[in-house]
């Protein structure tokens, strides 16, 4: 689809368009600044430990894969390393990977085809999306693998069209393989884009090559994970989908995940589903070809969205790395809407694009979608929020409900006393502590018991086997939230297991009074036991330097 328009230089029009574009998201992640996200504190805590003791692990000692991210959770280890602060680190990198995907998608865009107006639009519905903007400044990788996926189908587009192109994009498409589990979904554009070339330039050296390059890597990268965890996916996998039932069987059980696009397409806002729908019916109505890269990474991020929908975080987290390609296809039937008037009225066409574009922004920016899963910043409306930039800048990055059971844990416990406990990112981050996870990403036998349903003969031994292993730990405290969504089903199902269980009637009292939303178990003995609080708790802070809320500063005034 290469041609002389297509490649020519940018405009000085479109340069600034993308530079407004990119400021537009610069501006809209800086409003959801303070937000983090608890699951980016368990990178860290797995950087923290490969830094301090050379090993990969969450507690030392145990060989168990908590991550889904390690190519950040390297780069987390790494700000550790150079003693730059880490949280502020992951938040800038990750906002920095999102601002490039601006210019990115544009670029992918206008190689695959699309002119100078429809790439501009492509790159403008990922510079107004909420989502993006969110998952920028969370702390987690969504961002920058978002960023690789459009520079590897980028170069991989490059490389079709030049003969002498070095395969660079099986580099790229290495770094996207160690960025998450999902990539092997996205390869199935590799092979699709490939397929379609056969006709007119048959296998050769270049795909031996490329495939070579590429799976050198992998291969290694898959040894080293086998080696060092015992398996090939990671322990979140079976906590978070059910402990990898058939492929087939899984795409059956995802059946929400069409309530969940549904949301995601008409929950939004009227502006903001009507972008998509128009954009998809121009493309139809047309005949427009779609180009490939739009539409099979588009379908790769919607199948894996199928797969994994139970683990939808807020903003719709999933989303994102199909998004880039998802805008390429609708520029695409928007470029068809534009040929179609522009000798009628030329206006039209545009003034429609720009109607839609703007009155998305503006339904992401005003209607509200799930006020029950996580802290108010992130999941409600943000209103006006170009006037609340620069308070939001400066605020400090919060750490949401998990920092008071964080707290509680620094003043209540040594540093060498296990605790149980879901969310367990900030907690195990700050107090460095031994943590046994009830939901399961990085205990198998919690995730082995919570996939076993109801009635099932075999969950008395599940729920036993879990026991066991969480009282051999000998937990010091034992928190269960009970309120708000999120993980309270779970603790619910966990706090029946305590109940029929026994054993935590005999060792432990029962404290609602606590912390608020959270069941409490305390050790009996916990009380007895002597420590410094006050290099407990300045030991802590040394661990999150750029850690500054005012809950944060008011807790640590009296041990300073």
């Amino acid at each position: 689809m290469d041609s002389e328009a297509t490649l020519e230089r940018p405009t000085p029009g479109s340069w600034a368009a993308l530079v407004a574009l990119t400021a537009f998201l610069l501006a809209s992640a800086l409003s959801f600044w303070p937000y983090t996200v608890d699951d980016a504190f368990i990178s860290l805590r797995y950087g923290q430990n490969l830094v301090g003791s050379g090993v990969l692990a969450w507690n030392p000692g145990e060989a168990v894969e908590g991550f889904s991210n390690p190519l950040w959770t390297l780069y987390g280890a790494g700000l550790l390393a150079l003693g730059l602060p880490p949280v502020l680190g992951l938040k800038l990198g990750g906002l920095l990977a999102a601002l490039l995907c601006v210019p990115a998608t544009y670029g992918l865009a206008r190689r695959v085809g699309l002119g100078g107006g429809p790439s501009l639009v492509a790159a403008a519905i990922v510079a107004t999306n909420a989502s993006m903007a969110l998952w920028a400044v969370a702390g987690l990788e969504t961002a920058s693998f978002t960023l690789l996926l459009v520079l590897m189908a980028w170069r991989f587009e490059v490389e079709r069209g030049d003969a002498q192109a070095r395969p660079l994009s099986a580099g790229l498409f290495l770094l996207v393989w160690m960025s998450r589990p999902e990539a092997p979904a996205y390869a199935l554009y590799v092979v699709v884009r490939r397929a379609m070339a056969l006709r007119s330039e048959p296998l050769g050296r270049r795909d031996l090559t490329w495939v070579g390059a590429a799976m050198l890597g992998v291969g290694a990268f898959e040894v080293v994970g086998w080696w060092t965890y015992g398996g090939l996916l990671p322990a979140t996998h079976a906590a978070k989908v059910g402990g990898g039932p058939p492929l087939l069987e899984a795409l059956a059980a995802g059946r929400g995940a069409r309530f969940l696009l549904y949301r995601f397409l008409f929950h939004q806002g009227w502006a903001f589903a009507a972008l998509w729908v128009t954009a998809a019916a121009c493309a139809l109505i047309g005949r427009r070809r779609v180009p490939a890269v739009a539409w099979c990474m588009g379908f790769s991020g919607l199948f894996f969205v199928a797969y994994a929908f139970t683990d939808w975080m807020p903003r719709y987290r999933f989303m994102v790395p199909p998004l880039p390609f998802l805008a390429v296809g609708a520029a695409a039937g928007f470029g068809w809407m534009a040929a179609a008037t522009r000798a009628r009225a030329r206006w039209a066409a545009p003034a429609v694009v720009l109607l839609l574009l703007g009155g998305s922004a503006w339904n992401q920016a005003t209607v509200g979608y799930d006020r029950s899963h996580n802290i108010a910043l992130a999941v409600e409306p943000r209103g006006a929020w170009m006037l609340e930039v620069p308070a939001r800048v400066q605020a400090p990055w919060e750490p949401g409900r998990q920092e008071l059971d964080a707290w509680a844990v620094l003043e209540l416990t040594p540093e060498g006393e296990t605790i149980a406990c879901p969310d367990i990112g900030f907690i195990g981050a700050l107090s460095g502590n031994p943590v046994w996870d009830i939901r399961g990403l990085v205990t198998p036998s919690a995730a082995s018991f919570l996939n076993v349903p109801e009635g099932d003969p075999g969950r008395p031994a599940a729920r036993a086997a879990m026991l066991d292993e969480m009282y051999a730990g000998q937990p010091a405290l034992i928190l269960l939230p009970t309120r708000p969504q999120g993980m309270a089903p779970v603790a619910r199902r966990f706090l029946a297991a305590l109940e029929a269980d026994g054993r935590v009637a005999e060792g432990y009292e029962r404290r609602d009074d606590l912390l608020p939303f959270r069941v409490a178990f305390v050790r009996r003995d916990l009380g007895d036991l002597d420590f410094d609080r006050a290099i407990r708790v300045r030991r802590a802070l040394d661990r999150l330097p750029s850690y500054r809320t005012a809950l944060g500063l008011e807790r640590s005034a009296p041990y300073r």
